[in-house]
């Protein structure tokens, strides 16, 4: 299929020139070339999908094209591109269809990076949403991707497109549940990368397929690849059929565990395996996104680790700076052995104190009922929230006299370098120049440190580096290994619940 040129479009705007004033090619579907255009009559925006004339010759793909048409003019829904009009003129048919200002998911990932946990999670309901409605109407689309889901420049909100070889099926999606397929067996069409492993096999599929691809887009769009890496179709293929998706908390850790489970759940090679049906997969979600309130004892934990910021400070420079010095110098000096002793002892107590505290802090919170799940949980969320704050504060990324500053401590730092290598000889400057030499090194020492000082207290502003620190100590092998040592021996209670933050009215 060709790609959209100038060489047809003087033909279309001819042929369409009664109703549509036809601008540019915006892209293409899985058939057709897409236009924007303006609807005289109406006097809107629209986009006008157009089966390239070479196709249009031919009786099967006229069909398959009118049949996207019928298709989705049927559905109505608002997380789904609506048709408005089909129509046939000279050698051109088309379809025009509502116009989305924005871009595709697959351009959002790609210019911006992958989607938080909120921007992920409101896509997936509104995906889901859309699959669910179509499901009900016995629709399955077969080709979720990124390039087929569109996002609202205004709204936000993602509508899904492209249904070119949905499958058409009098069998609601009540039946994918009694194990009777929507779409029958035949020859594997789709993208690749995103197919169903039943989808890939050719066989029967049901809506669980459209499951497995939503599954698919979703680990794209909070890790920024995919779940599998191939070169060919043939592979994309064999990976989807025969290889276990990985965990996406270990490709993304800092999404939350709760949304990692529901797309890891997506992703199941058996059918059966997944979220029964989209409306079971947008709950979900939905639960996932408000959050069940913070356990008290995990609070409680939460504001005495802050408290103790200030203190273990403190404490760390005392321990750095006093004791470690003084037992180096009592054991590189005489000293009388006593002395060496209770130097040696001071330094452990210094190693010795924080880490028994900790582990009493951490006993006193598996004896209220609770484990590292839930600390880690609470972190996360108080981190995401963290991180919208200081994006809203501070925007998304670097200002103009941020990038300065740092591309004035690179530049200081270079000048430094100049100025070392002048001293050293190493680069010829006029002999009057060799007398300053010493104070430029000074200065553009001086200028980049402080400059390279400013940079990062911005950037930690933004960043929030200390509360990302504790989230990465308690998520990995430290904080797992002392909520494992700190655990032996204690009796778990039942989780204590804050009355006031509970659902449930007390008796």
């Amino acid at each position: 299929m060709p790609e959209p040129t100038e060489l047809t479009l003087p033909e279309l705007r001819a042929a369409l020139a009664h109703a549509y004033d036809v601008e540019a090619p915006i892209g293409r579907g899985g058939m057709g070339l897409v236009y924007l255009a303006r609807e005289r009559r109406l006097d809107r925006r629209v986009a006008v999908k157009v089966l390239p004339p070479e196709l249009a010759v031919d009786d099967g793909s006229r069909q398959r094209f009118l049949r996207e048409a019928r298709t989705v003019a049927a559905l109505t829904h608002p997380n789904i591109v609506p048709i408005y009009t089909v129509d046939e003129i000279s050698n051109f048919v088309f379809f025009a269809m509502a116009y989305v200002s924005g871009e595709t998911l697959a351009q959002r990932v790609a210019t911006r990076g992958p989607l938080d946990a909120h921007g992920a999670a409101r896509l997936l309901c509104d995906i889901g949403e859309a699959l669910g409605y179509a499901h009900a109407r016995g629709v399955i689309h077969r080709d979720v991707k990124p390039d087929n889901i569109l996002i609202d420049g205004d709204t936000g909100r993602a509508l899904l497109t492209d249904f070119g070889i949905a499958h058409t099926s009098p069998v609601p999606v009540a039946a994918a549940r009694l194990g009777r397929p929507a779409a029958p067996r035949g020859h594997v069409v789709g993208t690749a990368a995103f197919m169903s492993p039943e989808q890939a096999r050719g066989d029967a599929v049901d809506a669980r397929s459209d499951l497995y691809s939503l599954g698919v887009v979703a680990f794209y769009a909070l890790s920024g690849r995919l779940p599998f890496r191939a070169t060919t179709e043939t592979a994309f293929l064999a990976l989807h059929i025969a290889e276990p998706a990985p965990p996406l908390a270990r490709v993304a850790p800092l999404v939350p565990p709760r949304l990692a489970q529901i797309v890891d759940r997506c992703l199941a090679k058996e059918p059966w395996e997944r979220f029964p049906d989209a409306a079971a997969l947008v709950k979900a979600v939905v639960d996932t996104v408000e959050p069940l309130p913070v356990p008290l004892a995990v609070r409680a934990f939460l504001v005495r680790s802050t408290h103790l910021e200030g203190p273990a400070l403190i404490y760390t420079f005392m321990t750095g700076a006093i004791l470690l010095p003084m037992a180096v110098a009592a054991w590189l000096s005489a000293t009388p052995p006593a002395v060496r002793g209770i130097a040696t002892a001071a330094l452990g107590a210094g190693f010795i104190v924080p880490g028994a505290v900790a582990v009493a802090r951490v006993r006193r919170l598996r004896a209220a009922g609770h484990d590292r799940g839930d600390l880690v949980a609470a972190l996360v969320a108080r981190q995401a929230r963290r991180r919208e704050e200081l994006t809203f504060v501070y925007g998304p990324r670097p200002v103009g006299i941020e990038r300065a500053i740092a591309w004035l401590a690179r530049v200081a730092l270079l000048g430094t370098a100049a100025a070392a290598a002048a001293i050293a000889g190493v680069i010829a400057v006029p002999p009057d120049a060799v007398p300053l030499l010493p104070g430029v090194a000074v200065a553009a020492a001086a200028t980049s440190l402080l400059a390279s000082i400013v940079a990062r207290a911005r950037t930690e502003q933004r960043t929030d580096p200390r509360g990302e620190r504790r989230l990465r100590f308690w998520r990995g092998a430290m904080g797992r290994w002392l909520f494992r040592f700190a655990g032996v021996g204690v009796e778990h209670a039942p989780p204590i619940v804050n009355i006031l933050h509970s659902s449930e009215t007390p008796a």
